[in-house]
């Protein structure tokens, strides 16, 4: 097959395709969040920033609620609540409920940091969605969560 017929019964052009689309919007998104809220300062990676938001809006969580929202494999979020602890962002406490498991809370350190950022998140989120209607939202988010549904079928 020559070079055109290949590219004819490919993958249409790159920039086009919704897969591409999706990566890239979500590595900018990525970068932009590392740069506004001053992750990179704080020696911080966004997914351990996640896990500091998740516990900044619900705090007492264990490390599986933790790796199950942010869809991380275990190990991983062992690692990186590990790096949280030792960096005093969080703490590890006994559950009362589970003798197995540890309740992930938020440290004085961590709540600070969130507390700085979450202000800057949500001006962000207003700058990031300036011109969408509630409903373009809505309807974006429903396709993201089919995408995200389809991909993990």
């Amino acid at each position: 097959m020559n070079d055109k017929a290949m590219k004819n019964t490919s993958i249409s052009d790159l920039d086009q395709t919704i897969t591409y689309q999706v990566y890239r919007a979500g590595r900018l998104l990525r970068h932009f969040l590392q740069q506004k809220l001053r992750i990179d300062e704080a020696r911080l990676t966004p997914e351990q920033c996640f896990i500091l938001l998740r516990l900044y809006m619900k705090d007492g969580q264990t490390q599986r609620e933790l790796a199950d929202k942010i869809l991380n494999d275990h190990p991983n979020i062992t690692r990186l609540i590990d790096k949280l602890e030792k960096s005093a962002y969080v703490q590890r406490t006994n559950d009362a409920k589970d003798r197995r498991s540890f309740l992930i809370t938020l440290s004085a350190k961590g709540r600070a940091f969130c507390e700085s950022r979450v202000p800057l998140l949500q001006q962000e989120r207003e700058r990031i969605l300036k011109g969408l209607t509630k409903e373009e939202i809505k309807v974006f988010q429903a396709i993201l969560r089919r995408i995200e549904t389809n991909i993990m079928a």
